[in-house]
């Protein structure tokens, strides 16, 4: 996992995990990792949860169970079925950062919250105030 970089960051920034972080964004394991353009940043998300949901090591119950809320949350948005109320995003993302014992899934929030930041304009349809 790492962070989220938008094209318009990518020559600001010098490839090490100091650099990465003070400008909020994860070098991760180190490996960059490039998201097509037409690739709809719902589903990345939607993917970071299921991924974390399902190799979450289980210790915690922010990773455990906030991982798998996260699922479902993006799984409603798939189905198109309902909206993602912020303040709810931003609360599992936050307890998920402060709270979970492994790294997994204490580190989902960081990309998450660099496509709510960076593309806002293509999560707008999704997102509920």
């Amino acid at each position: 996992l790492g962070g989220v970089v938008p094209l318009s960051e990518i020559d600001n920034l010098n490839l090490d995990f100091q650099e990465f972080s003070a400008k909020g964004f994860m070098l991760g394991h180190a490996s960059v990792v490039s998201i097509p353009k037409d690739f709809p940043m719902v589903e990345y998300i939607h993917h970071l949860f299921e991924f974390s949901a399902e190799e979450s090591c289980g210790k915690c119950f922010p990773g455990r169970l906030g991982s798998y809320r996260g699922k479902e949350m993006f799984d409603q948005v798939k189905n198109k079925t309902a909206k993602i109320p912020m303040q709810l995003l931003n609360d599992l993302l936050k307890t998920m950062q402060k709270g979970c014992l492994c790294a997994l899934c204490g580190a989902i929030p960081t990309p998450i919250n660099n496509i709510l930041k960076y593309f806002s304009s293509e999560m707008k349809n999704d997102i509920s105030a």
